[in-house]
Parts: C-alpha cells; sequence; structure tokens
C-alpha cells in the first residue's frame, strides 16, 4: 500500500479517536458520566436480550457493559499511541530521506560535471596534417560555433588506435574538413545526457537542478550536431536529449531563467530539433509560430 495512504489513515484515525476522547472528557466535565454509561449499557445489552437470558446475575449487564466499555477506552488509547507513534516515526524517517536526497543530488551535480568536462576534453577528435599525419584534438575544440558538423554522415567508419572514428566535418576553422569524431566519445556525450535524465525520473535531481547544465547541452543543438548524433546512433537514441532540452526550455521559463539558452535555440537552433519539442517548448522558442 503506497505510503501516503497510510500516512492519512493513521491522521484520520488519530483525529477520530482524539474526537471520541474530547467527548468522554467533555461527559465527565459536565457530570453526564453515568447518562454515557446507561446510554452505553442500552446500545451494548438491552433489557429485552437479559429477558430472554434470565441465567444471568442481576448485575451482569452492568459488569459486562462496563468491561466493554472498559476494553473499547484501552484499545482506543493504544490505537491512539499507535499513530501517534506511526506519524512521528514516518516523519523523521521523511527527514531523513530528504537529507540523504539532498547529499546523493550535492554528489550527482558534482560527479555530472566532473564526468561532462571528462567527456570534452578528451582528445575524441583525430585530425591530419597536410602531410597525412594523424593529431589528436579535445573534442571540446569543435563543439564551438567555429566548426560546422555535416547534416548527415555516410557510416564510412574508420579505426584509429582502436577507436571508431568518422568524418564530420562540414567547415571549420579549427580542424581540416578530414577530421574524424570518435563514436566512443559521442556516445559517451549521450550516456551523460541520459545519465541526468535518470536521475530525474527517480526523483535524486529536481527539475530546476538541469538548469545547471544547459551549457553542455546547448553545445549540441546546432551547428549540425544534432542531425549528426541522430544520423550515426538513430533518431530513438537521442530521445533523451530531446526530452532534456525539452525541460531545461519549460522548466527555465517557469523559473525565470535559462534565456541564454532559449536564445541559442531562436538563433543557431537545429530545426529538425526544435520540431520534435513539446507543444509548449515550441511557444517558448518560437512565440510567433514557425
Amino acid at each position: 500500500m503506497p505510503e501516503w495512504i497510510l500516512r492519512w489513515m493513521a491522521i484520520g484515525l488519530l483525529a477520530l479517536i482524539t474526537f471520541i476522547f474530547i467527548v468522554l472528557g467533555a461527559a465527565v466535565l459536565s457530570g453526564l458520566t453515568n447518562d454515557l454509561f446507561h446510554g452505553f449499557l442500552e446500545l451494548t445489552w438491552p433489557d429485552r436480550r437479559v429477558a430472554a437470558m434470565a441465567s444471568f446475575e442481576p448485575d451482569s449487564r452492568e459488569q459486562i457493559s462496563f468491561s466493554i466499555l472498559n476494553y473499547g477506552i484501552t484499545a482506543l488509547g493504544t490505537a491512539w499511541v499507535a499513530s501517534f507513534a506511526y506519524l512521528v516515526v514516518m516523519r523523521n524517517q521523511q527527514k531523513q530521506t530528504e537529507q540523504q536526497l539532498s547529499m546523493a543530488r550535492l554528489q550527482l551535480t558534482t560527479d555530472l560535471d566532473e564526468q561532462i568536462l571528462q567527456v570534452l576534453e578528451s582528445e575524441g577528435v583525430v585530425d591530419f596534417t597536410t602531410d597525412g599525419k594523424p593529431t589528436r584534438v579535445r573534442l571540446i575544440s569543435v563543439m564551438d560555433r567555429n566548426t560546422q558538423w555535416r547534416t548527415g554522415s555516410d557510416r564510412d567508419w574508420k579505426y584509429r588506435e582502436g577507436e571508431r572514428t568518422v568524418a564530420f566535418v562540414d567547415t571549420s576553422t579549427v580542424v581540416s574538413q578530414k577530421a574524424e569524431v570518435s563514436v566512443s566519445a559521442l556516445q559517451r556525450y549521450l550516456g551523460w545526457i541520459r545519465r541526468i535524465m535518470r536521475a530525474i525520473e527517480t526523483g535524486v535531481l529536481h527539475d530546476r537542478d538541469v538548469l545547471l547544465f544547459w551549457r553542455w547541452v546547448v553545445i549540441g543543438c546546432y551547428k549540425g550536431r544534432y542531425p549528426f548524433m541522430r544520423d550515426i546512433f538513430f533518431k530513438d537514441d537521442l530521445d533523451d536529449f530531446v526530452a532534456l532540452v525539452d525541460r531545461i526550455i519549460v522548466t527555465g521559463a517557469r523559473e525565470g531563467s535559462g534565456r541564454d539558452f532559449v536564445a541559442y535555440l531562436q538563433t543557431l537552433g537545429e530545426p529538425a530539433l526544435i520540431a520534435l519539442l513539446s507543444d509548449e517548448a515550441k511557444a517558448i522558442v518560437t512565440p510567433d509560430g514557425p
């Protein structure tokens, strides 16, 4: 049974028992104890039942009713204490869970920062000198405005030092058109995206936490990178990427942040990517329509 249902059941039981005790206390203070007991006596053991069972002693009716009332009050008191204790324990557990989630969130955001830096700082690009000699270049070097990626891939795989690579440059002032990008480096980038989305789905990260990473997400949204990766890994493999872009846009609008991210998409964003966003996100990126 869900925890929230148990919590509301305990609160309801606690309120009901408290109300009963208030009524009993008011009866005692008002001197209506005898009337209350006689009313309970008639309810639990009416005279007609005693007449049908003449073998009972004259005071059996009162004794049995008093015992029922006594046991009932004891049971109610026990239930009240149990419900109260359950709510206290649940509250403490909730606080501990929130503290643990806060620590996990802090650790995860730190890990994600370190992970994306490792991905982008890796030498995931192979360029070639004029004499054809391969040289390694950091991935971050080709993720800015100075390098336009191809909008598709011919999947003409190469293997450089055990890594699968593919040509990706349309135009660039950083590397030559013969440069190749490591498929593993792109997989690690998308793996970082998936890790964020799984953390959001499991509640470890909040929606507003995605705003911390927009700078590393936006670099995949323009200069042909989204269409290129979609050709390499297929459209379904980039569903998490699209979902994260969508979430950053919508969350940023709600939190009054993320304007730079939206500005990038409005001026440089890939139409193929924007077309896959939710209606809410599209309305933010293209308020005047397509």
